[in-house]
């Protein structure tokens, strides 16, 4: 279903970004509170807002109501990042360590540099790419046992290989 805008909704989206403006020194403030830098403050606050804007203008919401509605989604919105932090956190401790991944390398000299350039690389990266190449599962089996998306654990997996291939390229420079 397709949003086609009125000249009256037209109208109070510009009001609303008008209205974001003038507040938002307060909203960022308040989104600092809830998140652990600034910088997460302004991402999540630029991710909230357009939301927000798109509900005010969608339920043609009274403007005395902009501002407490802007403050629970932001809370919201910060709880849920925190929350998907700490399951990643919880996942990469969880399956990361080298010692419960049970695989062994062969001890050549290639075999030790490589075992070594996988334990620079972040717990559950290392894990995707020894969980794909020596125990050949598929991204959707790794995604099934570690609980996560098949997309982010082929974005891992495709950024661990690129961050092994800069480590070969430095050593062999």
């Amino acid at each position: 279903m397709r949003f086609f805008f009125t000249r009256h909704s037209r109208e109070l989206h510009q009001r609303c970004a008008e209205w974001f403006l003038t507040c938002r020194h307060r909203l960022i403030a308040f989104t600092e509170q809830q998140v652990d830098s600034l910088t997460d403050a302004e991402y999540l606050l630029s991710e909230v807002m357009g939301k927000v804007i798109a509900a005010i203008v969608g339920r043609n919401l009274p403007q005395e109501e902009w501002l407490p509605y802007t403050y629970t989604a932001i809370r919201n919105a910060a709880i849920n990042q925190k929350k998907k932090n700490a399951r990643r956190l919880e996942a990469e401790q969880k399956y990361g360590a080298d010692e419960s991944s049970g695989i062994v390398l062969p001890d050549s000299g290639i075999h030790e540099h490589l075992r070594h350039q996988l334990s620079c690389l972040p717990l559950l990266s290392s894990r995707i790419v020894r969980m794909r190449i020596w125990e050949e599962l598929s991204f959707a089996e790794i995604a099934r046992q570690l609980n996560m998306p098949e997309s982010t654990v082929r974005a891992r997996y495709q950024s661990a290989l690129l961050r092994l291939r800069k480590f070969y390229s430095e050593d062999l420079a």
